[in-house]
């Protein structure tokens, strides 16, 4: 429409007429003309803005939100090890086998006749018959929470490990390597072997060290201490739980060599 007013232009005109002032002034008074005689038009033009406004709105909301609904709800944890060995045992929900990835918070696990042996960074766990446990990652080694049936922890020099069960902390005494093999009895009882390198155990802040070469029975007793009530009144019984440990025989030191050899050697 602008074409037609500039050809509508003749050179009859005078000169002034073609200023950039006029052209302008002469272009705005057509589009206004133009507005005036066609409304429905006008009113065309409005609601398209707003429709092409409202979906740039609703297209850049889902944008936004696209990396957010990306993102899975729980990531998966990191890797933790692997498993070397295994013979009727579970991963979680899954048969265990020779090279699945182990990652924190998995829970292992063998049947009647089954075993597992996995490898947690440098250390090892090896679980025997009817066991149960959930590991971790720890720093410099791993963690794992013994739920029932037999351990045989081990970790090399510069390594560690952390057993816990029935509220005890097995972990190794110091930076030498270390075998150690943990039977759960009961929620009360616990069988502990040093094979190789000493061991420390941690109940409630009593820390017992027990020397390579060792195997002890320790057993939770509650301790009944009354202390006196308000006058008149029964004296209340506060009980404090306490590890009480029992010698039972001394372990063989060449059979813990002997596992750390194989242990080693697998490596």
């Amino acid at each position: 429409m602008e074409l037609v007013l500039l050809r509508a232009q003749t050179p009859s005109c005078p000169t002034g007429e073609y200023t950039l002032g006029n052209i302008v002034k002469r272009r705005l008074t057509v589009t206004l003309k133009l507005s005036n005689l066609n409304p429905q038009s006008s009113r065309r033009l409005s609601v398209r803005t707003s429709l092409k406004t409202s979906l740039l709105v609703v297209l850049s909301v889902m944008l936004a939100g696209i990396p957010i609904m990306a993102m899975p709800a729980n990531p998966p944890s990191a890797p933790l090890g692997s498993v070397m060995q295994a013979d009727r045992a579970h991963q979680g929900v899954d048969l265990a086998s020779g090279g699945a990835t182990i990652y924190d918070g998995d829970r292992l696990e063998t049947q009647d006749d089954g075993t597992l042996r996995a490898r947690l960074g440098k250390s090892q766990l090896y679980l025997q018959q009817s066991t149960a446990a959930e590991v971790h990652s720890l720093a410099n080694g791993y963690s794992a929470s013994l739920l029932r049936g037999t351990v045989i922890a081990s970790s090399p020099e510069g390594q560690t490990f952390q057993l816990l069960a029935d509220g005890a902390t097995i972990r190794p005494a110091n930076a030498h390597a270390t075998v150690a093999r943990i039977t759960w009895v009961n929620a009360n009882e616990l069988l502990l072997t040093s094979n190789l390198g000493a061991i420390e155990v941690n109940y409630e802040g009593d820390v017992k060290t027990i020397e390579a070469g060792s195997s002890v029975r320790m057993e939770i007793k509650t301790e009944d201490a009354s202390t006196p009530g308000p006058q008149g009144a029964p004296p209340s019984h506060q009980g404090r739980n306490r590890a009480i440990f029992f010698w039972i025989a001394a372990a063989s030191v060449a059979t813990g060599v002997g596992i750390w050899r194989v242990l080693v050697s697998s490596n």
